[in-house]
């Protein structure tokens, strides 16, 4: 697969690293603008990623979001969703408009740090944002 193809069916969404240790409090809310970086993995290579991701509550304890993200071969838009699976963790999907690749997010919150790890069947992608 084109590398560019592989980079938006991994973050078809955003954003992506060690996972983050559940929170005893409920966690805030995701809502606003995040910024990081992290690693993509696929085919045996890895490329940096840095992205900007801008969360909007949907309703109850869901959030859609849109995310531009970038690596040394170029910049890619992604959208998705993710909702509350208890406490500090979500789950959710992403995709790029532009490459109709798709993928699973798990996100883990921890104020206002969050930890993204994004599959699909090509590879994964693992990003630390912080609130903006």
């Amino acid at each position: 697969m084109h590398r560019p193809a592989f980079l938006l069916s991994i973050f078809s969404a955003a954003a992506f690293g060690a996972l983050v240790t559940a929170a005893s409090a409920a966690p805030p809310s995701l809502e606003g603008s995040w910024s990081g970086s992290g690693v993509i993995s696929h085919g045996g290579t890895s490329d940096q990623v840095h992205c900007r991701v801008r969360y909007t509550k949907a309703g109850g304890s869901a959030y859609t979001y849109s995310s531009t993200c970038a690596t040394d071969t170029g910049r890619y838009e992604l959208l998705g969703h993710v909702k509350s699976s208890g406490g500090n963790r979500y789950t959710g999907t992403v995709s790029s408009p532009d490459y109709k690749g798709t993928g699973s997010v798990l996100l883990f919150q921890k104020g206002n740090n969050l930890s993204i790890t994004v599959t699909n069947g090509k590879g994964s992608a693992h990003i630390t944002l912080s609130r903006r």
